[in-house]
């Protein structure tokens, strides 16, 4: 009796019951609603308008949203790189040139903003929030967690980090990027909440050596797929051209293929090996009916809220929005 304690603590000790990967599924939610960018087809993206609206009025699992870093080395959101002339004013004018965010600090970057978009940008039903500012990664945090004070549960964070390895010289290296997201997530506790995604793997790789218990989420393309470039020097070709396998490979619970490339034939690979599919960007509702019923375990889209009236319909447990 005494050697059986002795080789469970022994056990507990080296694999500790801590160092999971929680997802929505884990708390209780079948599906993961993920909203892009917030509701990128209902307000302004990335934006805190975004964020609000998606919790408060859509009511989703999931907000999705994308990393940059300041010159100062602040986390912000933005899903460019560069600030886009297409989205972001200044003084009233759209900008004529993009601005990398790492060249500019956090009170330069405050001087544009991102709540109106160009005529060639357009989604007819975003509406508008003139004056709306790019929100830092801490702002987004304490908004979810005040969310999660009000309603007792966890809302889920899907946060890219916007990195290539074609254009190292456009932030900061993968490195420095990851232990500013752990630094904040840790800050605020909420390294059950936080799910974090990149094309580029060696973001993924990073994260898991420095804690294992962080959700991440394995981007995938299918021509990205065969460049070691970005799947962190790994080569498809050794794992019997099985993605899946790959994905396995770097302790990734989640794989969030382009949907164009995703079928059963896919899913069913993924989910033999224990991992979930959430496939990006599905903004039809036959789409989304589609990928439903070959069985992919979460969508995320630009229009929460079509996709929460396509899972009320098929009788598929979604959240309440958090007034």
């Amino acid at each position: 009796m005494k050697r059986f304690i002795m080789l469970v603590l022994m056990i507990a000790f080296v694999f500790p019951i801590t160092a999971f990967s929680l997802t929505p599924r884990d708390v209780g939610w079948p599906f993961d609603l993920e909203g892009h960018r917030g509701c990128r087809g209902l307000r302004p993206e990335n934006t805190l308008a975004a964020f609000n609206f998606a919790i408060s009025e859509v009511g989703v699992t999931t907000i999705e949203l994308d990393l940059g870093v300041t010159k100062d080395g602040v986390l912000v959101i933005s899903h460019d790189r560069a600030l886009n002339p297409k989205k972001v004013k200044k003084n009233g004018k759209f900008i004529n040139a993009p601005i990398l965010i790492h060249s500019l600090t956090l009170k330069e970057l405050l001087q544009y903003n991102v709540g109106t978009t160009r005529s060639d940008y357009y989604w007819p039903y975003q509406v508008p929030v003139p004056g709306e500012k790019i929100p830092t990664f801490e702002q987004v945090l304490k908004l979810v967690k005040n969310y999660e004070k009000k309603s007792g549960r966890k809302i889920f964070l899907n946060v890219e980090t916007k990195i290539s390895p074609y254009k190292p010289e456009d932030t900061v290296d993968a490195k420095t990027f990851v232990n500013l997201i752990l630094k904040e997530v840790k800050k605020y506790n909420m390294e059950d909440e936080v799910m974090i995604q990149s094309f580029d793997w060696k973001a993924l790789v990073l994260i898991k050596k420095i804690d294992p218990k962080i959700t991440t989420v394995a981007l995938t393309r299918e021509y990205l797929l065969r460049d070691p470039n970005w799947t962190a020097g790994l080569k498809i070709w050794n794992f019997d051209n099985n993605a899946a396998k790959m994905v396995k490979s770097i302790n990734a619970s989640v794989v969030s293929p382009y949907y164009k490339d995703c079928n059963k034939d896919l899913v069913e690979k993924y989910h033999k090996l224990g991992i979930l599919v959430v496939p990006w960007t599905i903004d039809d509702p036959k789409d989304m009916v589609k990928f439903i019923n070959i069985g992919v375990d979460g969508i995320i889209t630009d229009y929460p809220n079509v996709l929460r009236a396509v899972l009320i319909v098929k009788g598929i447990k979604v959240p309440d929005p958090i007034k």
